[in-house]
């Protein structure tokens, strides 16, 4: 555990001995010789700075390292209690390496890495506060890949299946509280697909059609006895997605995504017994880092290229397979996994058997609809707090969002801008194709449990909709100076008879994870406007302005409930200035 004692009372960052002062004195001197080396230098010889924060309670906030202003090194982020939140690594302000997010009672909540670009990367698990495991799996790129496993608060398992890059892949199972099976089948690209078995909670059991897509093959192929073999999609002939193959006792024998003949992601071998061979990530017909063989106990890693092993029909015996070194194991079960397939494998539609199954009942669609409502991915990781640095400039945010850009240019936007020398105005923003016309939405979804009616403000008041970019885990600071910059003009807006509300789009897993995030951004007493989350980006994908969650963008609707302005961000840190609004809304009255 980390220390918690010894912390400054202050937030001021204090001088620490830079690693430089350790080199031998050669070194230095070789350093100075060097006439290209002065940058390299300088840049060695940065201070690093003790940095640390407290809660006005003087009990510790955060506490860190700051390098030119950015976060580095070890950092510990605290609850107003003192208790330790989340520990980890930063370098310049990204999350690196392995990290662990704490409960208020201590209990380590999850544990996993982030990879060199601040993504979730390799294997992570969640828990809940009594220590029962909640998920775990593995990420590539902040996208589940492979196999998942979800437990209820009981402990029993939930739901177990493959990720396909964030999207449900290859076989599913549901189950009941107690273990009993509450449904099965596959899935491609996040949808289910063809014949699932659905069992109700009396233990009825049907089953239900999903249907397919145009170009997709359903593959279900069986040994003698019946048992799966190997499951999967073909996409327009090729292996689509994740596949998974069987041991003769039913036991999973090897699973990994392909595309065409390249199998890619996450990929587990195992024995008859359930007992893991190798395990990783399979990249270009190699093994990735931090892939590992598995036996005896012990693990160590695996490199190289995949060795190629020719496919056979029967497939190897266990007993053969015993025999094999790890990376061959793997090479055999890639080998049988992309083998062409038989016709007979490839599942004919449910309507199409000579004895169709009774038509989905009641029981079934509710079985069906419980799965839907419920969450399907992990939930992201609540970030530990804005960084020092956007907290810093958070005065210079708000102040442009409030007035606009200075003149003269030299707005912080220009980073992201496409052409930083062309300021973008608001007619190159606004989507008047929308103008007239009624929001294609009339409820939302309060972060305060209470939704609300889009209707009851026809006839009565306008009203200003305001879509932030989205919530992946972190309340952006963007976001965050928008919101500020609005509340400023509260006052005015209400004398000319607008109603302002906030959409927030996120994963509906996460919404939890935003709502504390977003109690502990707006610790001030919050924004004065209502906060509205928007689950599984619904309402922005109606108002087409979906994408890397969304484009920022603000809409004001008149009396009669039709769009009269409409303006769609470039980027994440593109939003119209308050003023600018209360200047088009005050044109509307005219």
């Amino acid at each position: 555990m980390v220390a918690l004692s010894g912390l400054p009372t202050d937030t001021q960052p204090r001088r620490r001995t830079p690693p430089l002062a350790t080199m031998k004195t050669k070194t230095l001197v070789l350093c100075a010789a060097l006439a290209l080396c002065a940058p390299a230098c300088k840049f060695l010889a940065q201070q690093l700075v003790d940095y640390s924060e407290r809660w006005s309670s003087g009990l510790p906030k955060s506490k860190g390292s700051l390098a030119g202003g950015l976060q580095n090194g070890d950092w510990v982020f605290y609850y107003e209690s003192g208790k330790p939140r989340a520990k980890g690594q930063y370098v310049s302000d990204r999350q690196i390496g392995p990290w662990t997010y704490y409960y208020e009672n201590e209990v380590v909540e999850r544990t996993g890495s982030f990879d060199e670009k601040g993504l979730r990367t390799g294997e992570w698990s969640l828990q809940y506060q009594d220590q029962t495991p909640q998920a775990r799996g593995s990420y590539i790129a902040d996208f589940e890949d492979g196999p998942w496993q979800f437990f209820g608060k009981d402990g029993s398992l939930e739901r177990a299946g493959q990720f396909d890059a964030g999207k449900l892949s290859g076989p599913w199972t549901y189950y009941w509280p107690g273990g009993k099976l509450k449904a099965e089948g596959l899935c491609f690209r996040g949808q289910r697909i063809g014949a699932w078995r659905v069992v109700d909670e009396r233990g009825q059991e049907r089953m239900q059609d999903f249907g397919g897509k145009a170009g997709v093959q359903i593959v279900r192929e069986t040994w003698a006895n019946g048992k799966p073999r190997r499951a999967g999609v073909l996409f327009n002939g090729a292996p689509t997605g994740r596949w998974t193959s069987y041991h003769e006792n039913g036991a999973m024998r090897f699973c990994c995504s392909w595309s065409g003949t390249a199998a890619s992601g996450v990929f587990e071998a195992r024995d008859t017994a359930g007992n893991v061979l190798a395990q990783g990530v399979l990249a270009g017909g190699a093994f990735a880092p931090g892939s590992v063989a598995v036996g005896g106990g012990q693990s160590r890693a695996l490199a190289g290229p995949v060795p190629t092993v020719a496919a056979t029909n029967p497939w190897t015996a266990q007993d053969e397979l015993a025999k094999l070194a790890p990376e061959t194991a793997v090479g055999t079960f890639l080998a049988e996994a992309g083998a062409p397939v038989a016709p007979e494998a490839i599942a004919a539609k449910i309507t199409e058997t000579t004895t169709p199954p009774p038509p989905p009942a009641a029981e079934t669609a509710a079985v069906v609809q419980a799965i839907d409502d419920g969450q399907t991915r992990a939930p992201a990781p609540m970030q530990p707090d804005l960084s020092v640095k956007q907290r810093q400039e958070m005065k210079d945010y708000v102040t442009e969002y409030t007035d606009g850009p200075k003149p003269g240019g030299g707005s912080f936007m220009d980073k992201y801008r496409v052409d930083a020398a062309k300021p973008r105005t608001l007619k190159d923003g606004e989507l008047s194709q929308w103008y007239g016309k009624p929001l294609p939405f009339t409820s939302m979804k309060g972060v305060d449990g209470k939704d609300i009616d889009l209707t009851q403000f026809h006839g009565k008041k306008q009203v200003m909709v305001v879509v932030l970019r989205g919530f992946l885990g972190e309340v952006c600071a963007y976001c965050v100076a928008q919101t500020k910059a609005l509340s400023q003009q509260k006052d005015k807006l209400a004398e000319l008879g607008v109603e302002v509300l906030v959409i927030y789009p996120g994963a509906k897993e996460n919404e939890e994870s935003f709502e504390q995030a977003y109690k502990m951004t707006f610790n001030e007493g919050g924004p004065p406007y209502r906060v509205f989350y928007d689950p599984n980006l619904e309402l922005v994908t109606k108002l087409g302005i979906e994408g890397d969650l969304a484009s920022p963008s603000t809409l004001i609707v008149d009396l009669n409930g039709n769009i009269q302005f409409f303006y769609k961000g470039e980027h994440r840190a593109d939003r119209p200035a308050a003023k600018k609004l209360l200047e088009i809304i005050e044109g509307m009255k005219k």
